[in-house]
This record gives structure tokens, C-alpha cells and sequence, in this order.
């Protein structure tokens, strides 16, 4: 997987290969380090691959969302591309599947972008509050080159608990659309949680109570006989 000097600012040359192995034996593919996928959308039929898997982890670590020119070998041309869903496992986290679309240089599409924040919010600073993403990521709507590689938001304005920030706050991206309501929630402050320990002597006291209604005696913490009668 290489970025292409001549091709567009965020996009990267992905190889992948033809896959003939389907279902539970795929197994077999992610023991050999490569990984199943399929590449669809844009009126063609879709198309089964594998690829490399440090090659799939390297393009995951990408900022942003970057447009792929996907070749598939041997003889399946090329397409282009965004890496549209990651399948994983849900104990090991293990990548099991991808999928791609196909896009159109031409053509709005609409994309998941992550949201990052600038500043330090004086909220978590001064009263130990938690800050709390509502929202990782912002769908937004754009031509693939103008796609930005992630959104950005200041908290610095978060300076008491509870206080919340909304998509309005949001730093407007050059040539893309955000699709959320503005009034929606995406970052807030909460109060810190405090657990209260309950005292040993409190727990104890109901069963001390029993045992004197009961009138048997206690016995020794080393556990030894109980007095006779």
C-alpha cells in the first residue's frame, strides 16, 4: 500500500487479490495473515478479495477517511474506493471482514469523520469533572477529495459541570456538509462519581441483632466448639 504523488491529497493505492475462499473457511485466509473482504456500489457487480493484513491495519491508522485506488489482482482493473465498514471480533477485537464502496471523484457521498477537540475545558481542571464524547464521529457530505480527514470542536468554553456543547460549536469544514441537527449534543462535562463506603460496624449490627433473638452464642473467629448448655 502506497500514496500516489500525482493523485489526490488523501488518496492511497491499495493491492488486493481476487478471493475464492468464502465462509467459515475465510478461518483459513486470516491464519495466513490476509484478510476477506468484497469491494461494491457503483452499479458493478461486487467483488469477493482478500489483502494483506498489515497492509489493512496500516490503511485503518489512516487520519480521516482517505480515498483507496484499489487494484485487484490479477486482471480485475481498479476502482475507487473508501473503506466503508470493519467487521470485528467482539472479544479479541480481530479484524474478520471489510467492505469498500465504490465512489465517484464527481459525486457527493456521505462519510463518518472523527471528531477531535481543541483546548483544555476548565470544567475538568477545576471541579475533576469527566469529559464525555457524546458523539466519536460526524457524518458528513462532501466530493471525496474534499472529504476532511477530522472535525474539530473547542472545549475551552466547558468551565462549569454539566455545561454541554452542541454540533453548532462545531469548526465548519471547507466544502463539506454536516448532517446533524445543530442543537445536538456531542461533548459535556459530568460531575465526577463518588462512592460511599459503608461503614463495617453498620453491616455488622443485623447480625449481631439476630443472633442475640436467636440466643445462640457466638462463636471465635477461629471457629472453636460452641459453649454447652
Amino acid at each position: 500500500m502506497r500514496r500516489e504523488d500525482n493523485a489526490l491529497a488523501n488518496e492511497i493505492k491499495l493491492r488486493v487479490q481476487r478471493r475464492e475462499v468464502t465462509g467459515k473457511h475465510t478461518r483459513k485466509l486470516r491464519a495466513e495473515g490476509l484478510t476477506p473482504g468484497n469491494i461494491s456500489g457503483g452499479g458493478k457487480p461486487s467483488v469477493a478479495i482478500q489483502m494483506n493484513q498489515k497492509d489493512l491495519l496500516a490503511l485503518i491508522r489512516q487520519r480521516g477517511t482517505p480515498i483507496l485506488r484499489i487494484s485487484v489482482d490479477p486482471g480485475g482493473g481498479s476502482d475507487t474506493a473508501l473503506l466503508a465498514k470493519v467487521e470485528r471480533d467482539a472479544v479479541s477485537a480481530a479484524i474478520l471482514h471489510v467492505d469498500f464502496r465504490r465512489v465517484k471523484l464527481t459525486d457527493p457521498i456521505k462519510a463518518r469523520v472523527p471528531l477531535h477537540t481543541r483546548g483544555d475545558a476548565p470544567a475538568v481542571k477545576v471541579y475533576n469533572g469527566i469529559l464525555l464524547h457524546l458523539m466519536e464521529s460526524i457524518e458528513v457530505e462532501a466530493l471525496p477529495a474534499n472529504l476532511p480527514d477530522a472535525l474539530y470542536i473547542d472545549i475551552s468554553g466547558l468551565t462549569e459541570l454539566n455545561s454541554t456543547l452542541t454540533a453548532k460549536e462545531i469548526e465548519a469544514p471547507a466544502k463539506a456538509q454536516l448532517l446533524i441537527a445543530p442543537d445536538e449534543p456531542v461533548i459535556t462535562v459530568k460531575a465526577p462519581r463518588i462512592e460511599v463506603e459503608e461503614a463495617p460496624a453498620a453491616a455488622e449490627q443485623p447480625a449481631a441483632a439476630a443472633e442475640a433473638a436467636s440466643g445462640a452464642a457466638p462463636t471465635e473467629a477461629g471457629g472453636g466448639e460452641p459453649a454447652e448448655e
